[in-house]
C-alpha cells in the first residue's frame, strides 16, 4: 500500500482522505474536547468562541485541519526540494503520528500553531537565497516572535530561528539584527497595547510558564507506540544523511534546520507548563518529514514492517486500549 503514496497522484491524494478519516473516525463519533488554558499563550483569547462550537463542527474541523496540515507539509517539503522525487509519504507520516495517541484526540493551540511551524521551516529553508535578504529576515522573525507569544510551548521557534540563520546565511551583523527586531515585534506591540489599557497583569510570570514537568506515566502500548515513532524518525535521518552527498547544499542545509527544530521541539513537553501531550502536534512535524523521506527512498520490506505497525497501534490505542 506504500506504492499508492510515492506517487504524486489524484490516486495518493484520494488514499489521503480515506486513511486520515479512518483512522480518526474516533474524533468524527466522539468530538474531541477543546483544551484551551490562558496559561498556553493569547492564542487562548482567540479560540475561547470555539468553547461554544457545534460539537459536529468541532469534529470535523479537526480532522480537516490534521488533513490540511498533512498536504501543507507534504507542499513544503516537494516545493523545496527535499524529497528525491514528488511523494506523499510525508502527508501520508503526519496522519499516522497524528492517530497514534487518543491524547491527542484535542482540540488546542497547538494544532494551529502547527500551521504556523510548517510555514516557518519553509521561510526558514528559503533564508538561503531570498530576493530581498532583510525583509525575508525580518518577516521569518516576526512570525516566530508571533508564534511565541500566542502559545508559550513554541518560545523554542526563537532558538530555531537564530540557528536557521546561522546554517542558512553567512553572519552579517545588520541580519542578526533585522531578526531580532522582527522577533520582538509582536513582543513590543503587545506590551503597548496592554501597558494602555490597564492589562498587563495578562502577562505571565516565568514560574506560571518553566517548570520541570515530570509526565504521567503512560500504558504500555503508549510508551511502545512512542518508541515505534522515535525508530522511525531515526530511520529518516539516517536515510537522510546518508543521501547527503546526492543533493544541493541548499537542501542539506534545509535539513539541518528540520533537525534543529526535531532537537528543541521535542523538551518543551519537560520544561513549560501544560505543554503535553498537545505540543506533540508539533514534533510530528519534523519528525514525519524524517519519516517521509524513508519511506520513499527505501524500496525493501522496512517501509511495509512501520507502515502496518503504525497502523495497527493507531487502531489498538484508539479502539482496544480503554
Amino acid at each position: 500500500m506504500i506504492s499508492f503514496f510515492r506517487e504524486r497522484s489524484p490516486a495518493a491524494i484520494f488514499w489521503l482522505i480515506v486513511t486520515c478519516f479512518a483512522l480518526h473516525i474516533n474524533s468524527l463519533l466522539s468530538p474531541p474536547q477543546i483544551v484551551i488554558l490562558p496559561t498556553e499563550g493569547f492564542f487562548y483569547y482567540l479560540l475561547l468562541p470555539l468553547k461554544n462550537a457545534d460539537a459536529y463542527f468541532v469534529s470535523l474541523l479537526y480532522v480537516i485541519m490534521i488533513f490540511l496540515l498533512a498536504l501543507q507539509l507534504n507542499f513544503m517539503l516537494n516545493s523545496l526540494h527535499m524529497l528525491p522525487k514528488p511523494t506523499h509519504t510525508p502527508a501520508l507520516a503526519f496522519i499516522l503520528f497524528t492517530a497514534l495517541l487518543p491524547s491527542l484526540n484535542i482540540i488546542t493551540p497547538a494544532l494551529f500553531v502547527s500551521n504556523f511551524f510548517i510555514w516557518i521551516l519553509y521561510r526558514a529553508s528559503k533564508l538561503y537565497a531570498p530576493p530581498n535578504p532583510k525583509t525575508a529576515i525580518y518577516n521569518f522573525g516576526l512570525l516566530n516572535g508571533l508564534c511565541a507569544i500566542l502559545y508559550y510551548p513554541a518560545l523554542p521557534f526563537v532558538i530555531i530561528a537564530m540557528l536557521a540563520l546561522v546554517i542558512m546565511r553567512s553572519f552579517k551583523p545588520n541580519e542578526w539584527f533585522v531578526l531580532f527586531f522582527g522577533i520582538i515585534t509582536p513582543a513590543y506591540f503587545l506590551g503597548g497595547y496592554l501597558f494602555l489599557t490597564g492589562q498587563l497583569h495578562l502577562l505571565p510570570q516565568p514560574q506560571q510558564v518553566f517548570a520541570f514537568i515530570q509526565l504521567p506515566l503512560q500504558p504500555l502500548m503508549i510508551i511502545i507506540s512512542l518508541c515505534v515513532v522515535a525508530f522511525a524518525t531515526v530511520w529518516g535521518f539516517f536515510s537522510v544523511q546518508n543521501s547527503g552527498g546526492n543533493v544541493l547544499i541548499q537542501v542539506r542545509k534545509s535539513w539541518s534546520v528540520f533537525f534543529a527544530a526535531l532537537i528543541f521541539t521535542a523538551p518543551v513537553l519537560f520544561f513549560i507548563k501544560d505543554a503535553f501531550p498537545a505540543a506533540l502536534m508539533l514534533v510530528a512535524v519534523p519528525a514525519a518529514s524524517y519519516t517521509g523521506y524513508a519511506l520513499t527512498v527505501n524500496r525493501n520490506i522496512l517501509p511495509v514492517i512501520f507502515f502496518w505497525t503504525l497502523l495497527g497501534l493507531c487502531i489498538y490505542n484508539n479502539w482496544f486500549a480503554h
